[in-house]
Protein backbone atom coordinates (compact mmCIF):
# COMPACT_ATOMS: atom_id res chain seq x y z
CA UNK A 1 0.00 0.00 0.00
CA UNK A 2 2.57 2.54 0.68
CA UNK A 3 4.48 1.59 -2.55
CA UNK A 4 1.46 2.29 -3.97
CA UNK A 5 1.10 5.90 -2.51
CA UNK A 6 4.50 6.78 -3.36
CA UNK A 7 4.87 5.97 -6.50
CA UNK A 8 1.01 7.14 -7.82
CA UNK A 9 2.87 10.62 -6.56
CA UNK A 10 5.96 9.76 -8.68
CA UNK A 11 8.45 8.99 -6.23
CA UNK A 12 10.70 5.88 -7.72
CA UNK A 13 10.61 3.22 -4.27
CA UNK A 14 12.22 0.67 -3.26
CA UNK A 15 10.66 -2.66 -1.45
CA UNK A 16 12.77 -5.04 0.49
CA UNK A 17 12.42 -8.53 -0.71
CA UNK A 18 11.66 -9.65 3.03
CA UNK A 19 10.69 -8.39 6.79
CA UNK A 20 13.66 -6.47 7.48
CA UNK A 21 15.57 -5.37 10.50
CA UNK A 22 15.25 -1.89 11.80
CA UNK A 23 18.87 -1.02 11.68
CA UNK A 24 18.87 -2.67 8.22
CA UNK A 25 17.03 -0.24 7.27
CA UNK A 26 18.52 2.56 8.53
CA UNK A 27 21.74 1.55 6.43
CA UNK A 28 20.32 1.15 3.09
CA UNK A 29 18.23 4.73 3.39
CA UNK A 30 21.77 6.15 3.83
CA UNK A 31 23.87 4.12 1.93
CA UNK A 32 21.75 4.75 -1.70
CA UNK A 33 21.01 7.71 0.06
CA UNK A 34 17.11 7.67 -0.12
CA UNK A 35 14.87 10.57 0.76
CA UNK A 36 13.12 8.58 3.83
CA UNK A 37 13.06 5.17 5.23
CA UNK A 38 9.77 3.86 5.95
CA UNK A 39 9.00 0.90 8.72
CA UNK A 40 5.92 -0.75 9.49
CA UNK A 41 6.05 -2.18 12.92
CA UNK A 42 5.67 -2.62 16.58
CA UNK A 43 9.14 -3.00 17.49
CA UNK A 44 8.97 -4.47 21.03
CA UNK A 45 5.34 -4.26 21.89
CA UNK A 46 2.64 -6.70 21.02
CA UNK A 47 1.68 -7.21 17.45
CA UNK A 48 -1.60 -5.01 17.47
CA UNK A 49 0.66 -1.90 18.35
CA UNK A 50 2.01 -1.63 14.50
CA UNK A 51 2.79 1.49 13.68
CA UNK A 52 5.46 3.47 11.08
CA UNK A 53 8.61 3.98 11.88
CA UNK A 54 10.65 7.04 9.80
CA UNK A 55 14.48 6.99 9.09
CA UNK A 56 15.65 10.39 7.28
CA UNK A 57 18.13 9.93 4.81
CA UNK A 58 21.05 10.48 7.26
CA UNK A 59 19.96 6.54 8.45
CA UNK A 60 18.33 8.25 11.86
CA UNK A 61 14.84 8.02 13.46
CA UNK A 62 12.95 10.92 12.59
CA UNK A 63 12.43 13.40 15.48
CA UNK A 64 9.77 14.90 17.05
CA UNK A 65 9.83 17.97 14.61
CA UNK A 66 9.66 16.08 11.86
CA UNK A 67 7.23 13.44 13.11
CA UNK A 68 4.59 16.57 14.34
CA UNK A 69 4.38 17.86 10.84
CA UNK A 70 3.68 14.11 9.38
CA UNK A 71 0.75 13.72 12.10
CA UNK A 72 -0.55 17.14 10.91
CA UNK A 73 -1.05 16.01 7.56
CA UNK A 74 -2.64 12.77 8.32
CA UNK A 75 -5.02 14.63 10.08
CA UNK A 76 -5.94 17.06 7.63
CA UNK A 77 -6.36 13.98 5.15
CA UNK A 78 -8.13 12.18 7.08
CA UNK A 79 -11.06 14.63 7.16
CA UNK A 80 -11.18 14.29 3.35
CA UNK A 81 -12.62 11.23 1.16
CA UNK A 82 -9.77 8.72 0.30
CA UNK A 83 -8.37 8.86 -3.19
CA UNK A 84 -7.33 5.59 -4.98
CA UNK A 85 -3.75 4.88 -5.59
CA UNK A 86 -2.34 3.65 -8.75
CA UNK A 87 1.44 1.66 -8.51
CA UNK A 88 3.30 2.72 -11.30
CA UNK A 89 5.34 -0.49 -11.63
CA UNK A 90 8.20 1.57 -13.68
CA UNK A 91 9.06 3.39 -10.21
CA UNK A 92 9.03 0.27 -7.70
CA UNK A 93 12.60 -1.99 -7.45
CA UNK A 94 12.23 -4.94 -5.16
CA UNK A 95 15.76 -5.42 -3.99
CA UNK A 96 17.32 -7.33 -1.02
CA UNK A 97 18.03 -4.24 0.99
CA UNK A 98 19.62 -6.41 3.67
CA UNK A 99 22.59 -7.71 2.00
CA UNK A 100 24.31 -4.20 2.35
CA UNK A 101 23.91 -4.16 5.76
CA UNK A 102 25.11 -7.78 6.49
CA UNK A 103 28.64 -6.69 4.50
CA UNK A 104 28.91 -3.67 6.99
CA UNK A 105 28.39 -5.68 10.04
CA UNK A 106 31.21 -8.32 8.35
CA UNK A 107 33.46 -5.23 8.02
CA UNK A 108 32.42 -3.52 11.44
CA UNK A 109 32.75 -6.51 13.46
CA UNK A 110 36.33 -7.89 14.92
CA UNK A 111 35.50 -12.14 13.76
CA UNK A 112 39.09 -13.27 15.36
CA UNK A 113 37.97 -12.17 18.62
CA UNK A 114 34.42 -13.80 18.01
CA UNK A 115 35.86 -16.85 16.90
CA UNK A 116 37.94 -17.17 20.45
CA UNK A 117 34.39 -17.55 21.91
CA UNK A 118 35.18 -20.68 24.68
CA UNK A 119 31.95 -22.47 24.34
CA UNK A 120 28.58 -22.44 22.49
CA UNK A 121 26.17 -19.72 21.56
CA UNK A 122 22.29 -19.62 21.86
CA UNK A 123 20.04 -16.96 19.30
CA UNK A 124 16.95 -16.34 19.66
CA UNK A 125 15.27 -13.51 17.73
CA UNK A 126 11.92 -14.22 19.09
CA UNK A 127 10.04 -14.68 15.39
CA UNK A 128 11.43 -11.28 14.76
CA UNK A 129 13.32 -9.68 11.37
CA UNK A 130 17.29 -10.87 13.04
CA UNK A 131 16.03 -14.20 11.20
CA UNK A 132 18.96 -15.40 9.16
CA UNK A 133 21.18 -12.04 10.29
CA UNK A 134 22.42 -12.47 13.45
CA UNK A 135 22.62 -16.42 13.07
CA UNK A 136 23.80 -16.38 9.72
CA UNK A 137 26.81 -14.58 10.29
CA UNK A 138 27.68 -16.67 13.79
CA UNK A 139 27.56 -19.71 11.72
CA UNK A 140 29.50 -18.54 8.70
CA UNK A 141 32.25 -17.69 10.86
CA UNK A 142 32.35 -21.15 12.65
CA UNK A 143 30.93 -20.34 15.76
CA UNK A 144 28.81 -22.86 17.26
CA UNK A 145 25.50 -22.24 17.81
CA UNK A 146 22.00 -22.91 18.17
CA UNK A 147 18.99 -21.39 16.72
CA UNK A 148 15.25 -21.08 18.29
CA UNK A 149 12.16 -18.71 17.23
CA UNK A 150 13.67 -18.62 13.35
CA UNK A 151 10.71 -18.98 11.44
CA UNK A 152 8.19 -16.12 10.47
CA UNK A 153 5.54 -15.24 13.05
CA UNK A 154 3.54 -11.98 12.52
CA UNK A 155 2.02 -13.09 16.29
CA UNK A 156 5.53 -13.29 17.94
CA UNK A 157 4.24 -16.75 18.92
CA UNK A 158 1.46 -15.25 20.92
CA UNK A 159 4.11 -12.65 22.89
CA UNK A 160 5.22 -9.13 22.60
CA UNK A 161 8.57 -9.51 20.92
CA UNK A 162 10.31 -7.96 24.06
CA UNK A 163 13.35 -9.12 25.55
CA UNK A 164 12.07 -9.45 29.46
CA UNK A 165 13.00 -12.84 31.43
CA UNK A 166 9.39 -13.87 30.86
CA UNK A 167 9.93 -13.73 27.10
CA UNK A 168 14.05 -15.60 27.11
CA UNK A 169 12.73 -18.17 29.50
CA UNK A 170 12.88 -20.85 26.54
CA UNK A 171 16.37 -18.99 25.95
CA UNK A 172 17.93 -19.83 29.31
CA UNK A 173 17.13 -23.38 28.88
CA UNK A 174 18.49 -23.70 25.49
CA UNK A 175 21.80 -22.32 27.13
CA UNK A 176 21.63 -25.06 30.10
CA UNK A 177 20.80 -27.31 27.99
CA UNK A 178 23.86 -26.87 25.51
CA UNK A 179 25.93 -25.91 28.12
CA UNK A 180 26.46 -22.30 26.05
CA UNK A 181 28.44 -19.46 27.37
CA UNK A 182 26.26 -16.97 25.75
CA UNK A 183 22.72 -16.26 24.81
CA UNK A 184 21.30 -13.53 22.35
CA UNK A 185 18.23 -12.44 21.57
CA UNK A 186 16.34 -9.75 19.73
CA UNK A 187 13.17 -7.72 19.94
CA UNK A 188 10.72 -7.73 17.02
CA UNK A 189 12.62 -5.32 15.04
CA UNK A 190 16.15 -5.88 15.74
CA UNK A 191 17.43 -2.45 17.27
CA UNK A 192 17.08 -3.80 20.73
CA UNK A 193 18.45 -6.88 22.01
CA UNK A 194 18.61 -9.29 25.23
CA UNK A 195 21.37 -11.40 26.98
CA UNK A 196 21.60 -14.35 28.96
CA UNK A 197 24.61 -15.58 30.15
CA UNK A 198 26.40 -18.69 30.84
CA UNK A 199 24.79 -19.20 34.62
CA UNK A 200 21.39 -19.03 32.86
CA UNK A 201 20.50 -15.54 33.87
CA UNK A 202 19.03 -13.02 31.69
CA UNK A 203 21.11 -9.76 32.38
CA UNK A 204 19.84 -6.09 32.79
CA UNK A 205 20.51 -3.78 30.21
CA UNK A 206 22.03 -1.66 32.23
CA UNK A 207 25.63 -2.96 33.16
CA UNK A 208 25.36 -4.65 30.15
CA UNK A 209 25.82 -1.67 28.05
CA UNK A 210 28.26 0.06 30.49
CA UNK A 211 30.53 -3.29 29.94
CA UNK A 212 29.99 -2.28 26.05
CA UNK A 213 30.65 1.26 26.56
CA UNK A 214 33.87 0.24 28.74
CA UNK A 215 34.86 -2.02 25.45
CA UNK A 216 34.42 0.00 22.71
CA UNK A 217 35.98 3.29 24.61
CA UNK A 218 38.70 1.45 26.00
CA UNK A 219 40.68 -1.17 24.41
CA UNK A 220 38.06 -1.55 21.25
CA UNK A 221 38.31 2.05 20.44
CA UNK A 222 35.45 1.37 17.59
CA UNK A 223 34.16 5.09 16.70
CA UNK A 224 36.00 7.02 20.32
CA UNK A 225 37.97 9.08 18.22
CA UNK A 226 37.49 12.64 19.86
CA UNK A 227 33.70 11.84 20.50
CA UNK A 228 31.87 11.51 23.70
CA UNK A 229 29.74 9.25 25.48
CA UNK A 230 25.88 10.10 25.09
CA UNK A 231 23.02 8.47 27.63
CA UNK A 232 19.70 9.10 28.24
CA UNK A 233 18.12 10.50 31.60
CA UNK A 234 17.09 6.93 32.87
CA UNK A 235 20.23 4.90 31.98
CA UNK A 236 22.98 3.88 34.10
CA UNK A 237 25.17 6.97 35.63
CA UNK A 238 27.95 3.95 35.19
CA UNK A 239 28.41 5.35 32.09
CA UNK A 240 29.15 8.74 33.10
CA UNK A 241 31.79 7.06 35.41
CA UNK A 242 33.44 5.63 32.64
CA UNK A 243 33.14 8.57 31.13
CA UNK A 244 35.20 10.56 33.11
CA UNK A 245 37.52 7.46 33.87
CA UNK A 246 38.12 7.57 29.70
CA UNK A 247 38.39 11.55 29.50
CA UNK A 248 35.42 11.95 27.65
CA UNK A 249 32.25 14.22 27.06
CA UNK A 250 29.69 13.06 28.82
CA UNK A 251 25.66 13.80 27.24
CA UNK A 252 22.55 13.42 28.53
CA UNK A 253 19.43 13.24 26.73
CA UNK A 254 15.73 12.51 27.34
CA UNK A 255 14.20 9.24 27.12
CA UNK A 256 13.82 8.02 23.46
CA UNK A 257 17.03 7.26 21.09
CA UNK A 258 15.94 9.99 18.45
CA UNK A 259 18.00 12.29 21.11
CA UNK A 260 21.27 10.39 20.50
CA UNK A 261 21.18 10.07 16.70
CA UNK A 262 21.91 13.43 15.83
CA UNK A 263 24.61 13.61 18.50
CA UNK A 264 26.40 10.01 16.87
CA UNK A 265 25.56 11.24 13.54
CA UNK A 266 27.58 14.57 14.13
CA UNK A 267 30.72 13.20 15.90
CA UNK A 268 30.31 14.71 18.99
CA UNK A 269 28.73 10.93 20.76
CA UNK A 270 30.43 8.16 20.09
CA UNK A 271 28.81 5.52 21.50
CA UNK A 272 25.21 6.08 22.42
CA UNK A 273 23.03 3.89 24.51
CA UNK A 274 19.58 4.26 26.12
CA UNK A 275 18.33 1.46 29.39
CA UNK A 276 15.62 -0.28 27.50
CA UNK A 277 19.06 -2.03 25.49
CA UNK A 278 19.73 0.41 22.57
CA UNK A 279 23.36 0.87 21.86
CA UNK A 280 24.75 3.44 19.09
CA UNK A 281 28.14 3.29 17.70
CA UNK A 282 28.78 6.20 15.17
CA UNK A 283 31.62 4.27 13.48
CA UNK A 284 28.79 1.51 12.34
CA UNK A 285 25.30 3.72 11.96
CA UNK A 286 24.13 6.37 13.67
CA UNK A 287 21.20 4.77 14.96
CA UNK A 288 20.77 1.71 17.87
CA UNK A 289 21.43 -1.75 16.44
CA UNK A 290 20.86 -4.62 18.78
CA UNK A 291 22.28 -7.28 15.93
CA UNK A 292 25.27 -5.31 15.95
CA UNK A 293 25.36 -4.76 19.87
CA UNK A 294 24.78 -8.94 20.30
CA UNK A 295 28.03 -9.23 18.01
CA UNK A 296 29.89 -6.92 19.71
CA UNK A 297 28.90 -8.46 23.71
CA UNK A 298 29.90 -11.73 21.52
CA UNK A 299 33.51 -10.24 20.17
CA UNK A 300 34.28 -9.02 23.99
CA UNK A 301 33.34 -12.20 25.14
CA UNK A 302 35.84 -13.83 23.20
CA UNK A 303 38.62 -10.86 23.25
CA UNK A 304 38.77 -10.26 26.76
CA UNK A 305 38.25 -14.51 27.43
CA UNK A 306 35.97 -13.99 30.26
CA UNK A 307 32.06 -14.90 30.47
CA UNK A 308 30.15 -11.63 30.85
CA UNK A 309 29.77 -12.70 34.49
CA UNK A 310 33.05 -11.98 35.27
CA UNK A 311 33.48 -8.77 33.20
CA UNK A 312 30.52 -7.02 35.47
CA UNK A 313 32.38 -8.36 38.34
CA UNK A 314 35.62 -6.35 36.93
CA UNK A 315 33.49 -3.55 35.68
CA UNK A 316 31.81 -2.67 39.60
CA UNK A 317 34.83 -3.31 40.77
CA UNK A 318 36.48 -0.43 38.38
CA UNK A 319 33.96 1.53 38.98
CA UNK A 320 31.97 1.15 41.90
CA UNK A 321 28.58 -1.03 42.04
CA UNK A 322 25.20 0.90 40.47
CA UNK A 323 21.86 -1.23 40.94
CA UNK A 324 19.06 -0.25 38.45
CA UNK A 325 15.20 -1.38 38.56
CA UNK A 326 12.86 -0.20 36.33
CA UNK A 327 9.06 -0.98 37.62
CA UNK A 328 6.32 0.02 35.14
CA UNK A 329 2.66 0.91 37.05
CA UNK A 330 -0.92 1.44 35.20
CA UNK A 331 -1.54 4.63 33.47
CA UNK A 332 -4.89 5.93 35.17
CA UNK A 333 -6.60 8.91 34.39
CA UNK A 334 -5.24 10.96 36.67
CA UNK A 335 -1.76 9.93 35.88
CA UNK A 336 -0.94 13.09 34.25
CA UNK A 337 -2.07 15.58 36.39
CA UNK A 338 -0.11 13.52 38.97
CA UNK A 339 3.03 13.99 37.00
CA UNK A 340 2.22 17.73 36.63
CA UNK A 341 1.39 17.94 40.61
CA UNK A 342 5.42 15.95 40.90
CA UNK A 343 6.90 18.31 38.76
CA UNK A 344 5.89 21.58 40.70
CA UNK A 345 6.93 19.99 44.08
CA UNK A 346 10.18 21.44 45.68
CA UNK A 347 11.91 18.12 46.55
CA UNK A 348 14.87 19.29 49.33
CA UNK A 349 15.41 15.16 50.31
CA UNK A 350 14.27 11.93 49.38
CA UNK A 351 13.95 8.94 51.22
CA UNK A 352 16.59 10.16 53.50
CA UNK A 353 18.88 11.62 50.84
CA UNK A 354 19.38 15.25 49.77
CA UNK A 355 18.42 15.84 46.71
CA UNK A 356 21.36 17.55 44.66
CA UNK A 357 19.84 17.55 41.18
CA UNK A 358 15.98 18.04 39.92
CA UNK A 359 15.15 17.80 36.68
CA UNK A 360 11.35 18.01 34.99
CA UNK A 361 11.62 17.84 31.16
CA UNK A 362 9.76 14.69 30.51
CA UNK A 363 8.82 13.35 33.62
CA UNK A 364 10.90 14.53 36.65
CA UNK A 365 14.33 13.74 37.77
CA UNK A 366 15.71 13.17 41.49
CA UNK A 367 19.41 12.91 41.62
CA UNK A 368 20.34 11.85 45.40
CA UNK A 369 23.72 12.15 47.60
CA UNK A 370 25.83 9.35 46.96
CA UNK A 371 25.37 8.79 43.43
CA UNK A 372 21.51 7.26 43.65
CA UNK A 373 18.61 8.84 41.96
CA UNK A 374 15.16 7.99 41.06
CA UNK A 375 12.72 9.10 37.70
CA UNK A 376 9.12 9.18 37.09
CA UNK A 377 7.66 9.40 33.47
CA UNK A 378 4.65 8.43 31.23
CA UNK A 379 5.10 5.62 28.76
CA UNK A 380 5.51 7.48 25.36
CA UNK A 381 4.39 4.02 23.70
CA UNK A 382 2.25 2.12 26.59
CA UNK A 383 -0.23 2.77 28.72
CA UNK A 384 2.23 2.65 31.84
CA UNK A 385 3.83 4.78 34.22
CA UNK A 386 7.22 4.12 34.52
CA UNK A 387 9.44 4.47 37.84
CA UNK A 388 13.34 4.34 38.01
CA UNK A 389 15.48 4.01 40.38
CA UNK A 390 19.59 3.44 40.65
CA UNK A 391 21.34 3.15 43.91
CA UNK A 392 24.84 1.61 45.07
CA UNK A 393 23.60 -1.37 46.82
CA UNK A 394 20.09 -3.71 47.04
CA UNK A 395 18.59 -2.29 50.34
CA UNK A 396 18.93 1.52 49.42
CA UNK A 397 17.36 0.50 46.00
CA UNK A 398 14.65 -1.26 47.59
CA UNK A 399 13.73 1.69 49.59
CA UNK A 400 13.83 3.98 46.45
CA UNK A 401 11.38 1.70 44.91
CA UNK A 402 9.04 1.57 47.73
CA UNK A 403 9.25 5.16 48.47
CA UNK A 404 8.78 6.04 44.92
CA UNK A 405 6.00 3.93 44.02
CA UNK A 406 4.53 5.50 47.32
CA UNK A 407 5.18 9.00 45.93
CA UNK A 408 3.48 7.88 43.02
CA UNK A 409 0.37 7.09 45.04
CA UNK A 410 -0.03 9.78 46.84
CA UNK A 411 -0.06 12.40 43.98
CA UNK A 412 -2.60 10.04 41.82
CA UNK A 413 -4.72 9.98 45.14
CA UNK A 414 -3.89 13.74 45.55
CA UNK A 415 -5.43 14.53 42.24
CA UNK A 416 -8.88 12.65 43.04
CA UNK A 417 -9.38 13.94 45.83
CA UNK A 418 -8.84 17.65 44.16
Amino acid sequence: EAVDVFTHFGFPTVLADRDLPAPALAWAVRQRPGLLGVMFTASHNPPEYNGVKLYTKDGVLAGREFTDRVEREVEHLASQPEPFFLRREELVRVEPLGEAYLAALEAHVDWDAVRRIPGKVVVDPLFGTAREFLDRLLLAHGVPTRVLHATKDPYFGGYAPECTPANLATLREAVREEGAILGLATDGDADRFGVVDGSCRVLPPNPVLAALVDYLTGSRRLGAGPGGVGRTVATTRLVDRIAAARGLELLETPVGFPSLGPLLLSGRVCVGVEESAGLGVSAHLPERDGIFACLLLAEMVGATGLPLRALLRNLFARYGTLLSRRVQLPLREESLRALELLRGRQFREFAGLAVTRVEREGGVLLELAGGAWVLWRLSGTEPKVRLYAEAPTTNLLRVLVREAKKTWRKAEEEVRHV
